[in-house]
């Protein structure tokens, strides 16, 4: 790793999904889809948490009719062959949303997806950083990461990596899988500065085309505000 590039990356990496206050200027609008996949029965490598992040452009107040474009956070090796028990780092790939879903869905994985969330534009900018360190070729896969080193990670510490306040050392992996998107999808839930219960977001799942694919949506208002024991149980 270059010396130049390596105070730079692990600035970068320790923000995430903490919101501020303010909302989306003009006519631009952000959201967060926070997805999780296992087999069943459930087994490790074939676990794998992502996040697609979209930004929604155009005018008047229905932004159904805006434009869309969109981004994912989906860290995998390579090789896309989990090897959930090796030491050494390998080289990643982040694939894009569909790539994703064709994987998972090849290695029989059932995929829930949590949100729309809306998320400020700080957030949605900060996810776009976080990616571009991924696609750089800078940081390196491993199934079981730490917080030590900001430039190996899993797929949940990638998506991790966005939240400045919590960051890589609250999210344990006791939580593997659906879990521990369940968990990140909390933290939306918790701490934004928007009621996502109050906000539908749901024609952004056609829209980005999650209608053709088997996919179970779970919206904010099926997502409990306060502390709950079940999601604190790792399935």
């Amino acid at each position: 790793m270059g010396r130049r590039i390596r105070p730079m990356l692990l600035g970068i990496l320790g923000i995430a999904f903490a919101m501020g206050a303010g909302e989306a200027k003009g006519d631009e609008f952000y959201y967060v889809m926070i997805f999780g996949s296992q087999s069943s029965p459930k087994l490790l490598r074939y676990t794998h948490t992502w996040a697609t992040f979209i930004r929604a452009v155009g005018e008047g107040p229905d932004a159904t009719n805006y434009a869309v474009v969109q981004h994912t956070i989906s860290w995998l090796p390579e090789t896309l062959d989990v090897k959930v028990w090796n030491p050494r780092p390998e080289p990643g790939v982040n694939l894009d949303l569909y790539g994703t879903l064709n994987v998972v869905q090849q290695d029989r994985e059932r995929v829930t997806m949590w949100g729309p969330f809306r998320i400020l534009p700080e957030v949605y900018q900060r996810s776009l950083r976080v990616k571009g360190i991924l696609d750089s070729g800078a940081a390196e896969y491993r199934a079981i990461s730490t917080s030590r080193n900001l430039l190996i990670s899993d797929c949940i510490h990638a998506v991790a990596a966005v939240d400045p306040v919590f960051g890589r050392n609250h999210y344990p992996l006791i939580r593997i899988g659906k879990p521990a998107s369940r968990f990140i999808a909390r933290q939306m839930m918790t701490r934004s500065v928007f009621d996502q219960w109050q906000e539908d977001h749901s024609w952004l799942v056609p829209r980005l085309g999650l209608d053709r694919y088997s996919v179970e949506v779970i919206p904010p208002r099926q997502i409990p505000k306060e502390n709950c024991f079940l999601c604190r149980i790792p399935e």
